[in-house]
């Protein structure tokens, strides 16, 4: 039998070569040869596995895009809206700034009838936590009465009305409101969000 003077670096040794030490010479090409066959065969599996793989994860990813994008109808959009409304009446009776808030998108837009626009949600919700501390609003309701929807942005007009507690006093407010809504993966958030007190009732 011969030995051959292979490599044997330790740590990096094939398992094939200390098999080709001990095989006689006439063998060693056959087996070399198998060894390097099987070796380029996995290679070959891991390859396509790698391929496979990845592809099903593009296909996954366009899919969720695609979905993503898929035009709501304007029932679907509606509903989407109302739960939004019932969030923010429900936020607004409770006092809670950080609820209130999270029905806005993060670049959001608040016009009061008096004073000045609000900008952003961490704003948003720290001027609702101010208006909270001297203010109590009850017996909530918001009525849709329009709604345009263009792709990803929604158009609502409607009417509101609460009652609202100051330092003991307690007076009725009503009007009508416009609000932008714009789509956020699978919700809806008001990116613009006015009102016009003591408007005149629709037709009038």
């Amino acid at each position: 039998m011969r030995v051959d003077n292979l490599h044997s670096i330790e740590g990096n040794r094939d398992p094939a070569i200390d098999v080709l030490r001990i095989v006689p010479s006439d063998r060693r090409v056959t087996l070399e040869l198998a060894a390097r066959r099987n070796r380029g065969r996995a290679n070959w599996v891991f390859a396509l596995a790698f391929v496979f793989t990845s592809v099903a994860l593009l296909f996954r990813r366009f899919g969720q895009i695609a979905r993503a994008r898929t035009p709501a109808s304007l029932d679907e959009v509606q509903a989407a809206i109302d739960a939004g409304n019932r969030t923010y009446l429900a936020a607004l009776e409770a006092g809670d700034a950080r609820a209130y808030a999270s029905v806005f998108t993060q670049d959001a837009v608040s016009m009061p009838a008096r004073g000045r626009l609000v900008r952003g949600r961490a704003t948003i919700e720290a001027s609702i936590a101010d208006a909270f501390k001297t203010m109590r609003f009850t017996n909530g309701s918001l009525t849709s009465s329009q709604m345009h929807v263009d792709g990803d942005t929604a158009y609502e007009i409607g009417d509101y009305a609460f009652d609202v507690a100051t330092d003991g006093a307690r007076q009725h407010l009503a009007g009508r409101y416009l609000v932008v809504w714009r789509r956020e993966g699978p919700a809806w958030k008001i990116a613009v969000d006015s009102s016009q007190p003591n408007a005149p009732e629709p037709g009038s």
